[in-house]
């Protein structure tokens, strides 16, 4: 599943060729989507034909196309596991799996293309009264620090991994993410995130912007599905420390250990035993 650098990358990638442009028609496959949702074809149309888009932007793994005219309203996105967001020429085919398209003025089209369909698209009139935004925590790039952090994991008795998973908690971070953000806090993911205070927070909440931010610099990235709003590929998995790593050589230069492989909550985990003890 594309996670908060992959969304960001994309969201960087079609604002410059959203904003100013005018949507003519909106059209849907028929087919359902995330929890056999049918598309509010009407509800899209209402908020977003016949309007400029104003912009675009994230929270969380959610992308959210801004129109002009009415405040916090506009078209809601999230991508699923497989979902893919390209601006082609109209005329162009349209590739298998394109489940809605917004038809710009100009003569392109936004593409929502999803094979697994665990994605969806619906209106945001606002996106404030939206049921997905409403429960989501803080986004780690722009709206946590390491007090509100400590604050938040008080009393927690769940592994600071889950907690971290918990988009409930914080908005945006997945499992690879979150694998790399441990290790370079040197926090063990089984440790109780009760006892991440202090100094602990401190490290973490900067292990994970450092995390985000350069794999946003790299482009997020590609495991099977996920590109950016060009087509091409990230390539932040070369970049990973232990994520996907398992029994290979922990990179610290003064661990030599193996890198570990564990499942918690039916999710693989990678971490250096030794250095996040």
């Amino acid at each position: 599943m594309p996670e908060l650098p992959e969304v960001e990358t994309i969201v960087r990638g079609l604002g410059p060729r959203l904003r100013g442009r005018r949507v003519e028609s909106i059209w849907w496959s028929g087919k359902r989507l995330h929890l056999r949702r049918k598309v509010d074809v009407a509800g899209l149309r209402a908020v977003a034909v016949s309007r400029a888009i104003s912009g675009v932007r994230r929270v969380g793994k959610f992308i959210m196309i801004d129109v002009a005219g009415t405040p916090d309203t506009g078209v809601l996105i999230h991508l699923g596991m497989t979902g893919r967001l390209r601006v082609e020429v109209a005329t162009a085919p349209r590739p298998p799996h394109t489940h809605v398209v917004l038809r710009l003025a100009g003569g392109e089209e936004l593409r929502f293309a999803d094979a697994r369909r665990f994605g969806w698209v619906e209106p945001g009139r606002p996106f404030a009264a939206s049921p997905a935004l409403a429960h989501l925590g803080p986004d780690p790039l722009s709206a946590l620090d390491a007090p509100a952090l400590a604050a938040a994991l008080t009393g927690v008795r769940a592994s600071i991994k889950a907690f971290l998973m918990d988009q409930r908690r914080i908005a945006g971070l997945g499992n690879i993410y979150v694998s790399e953000a441990l290790y370079w806090a040197g926090l063990s993911p089984r440790r109780l995130a009760a006892t991440v205070q202090g100094e602990r927070a401190e490290r973490l909440v900067t292990a994970i912007r450092e995390v985000l931010n350069r794999a946003i610099a790299a482009g997020g990235s590609s495991l099977r599905d996920y590109v950016q709003a060009s087509g091409e590929l990230g390539y932040f998995q070369h970049e990973w420390a232990v994520y996907g790593r398992e029994s290979e050589r922990c990179p610290s230069c003064d661990c030599g250990s193996a890198i570990k492989r564990i499942v918690q909550s039916g999710r693989s985990t990678f971490y250096c035993a030794k250095r996040q003890r």
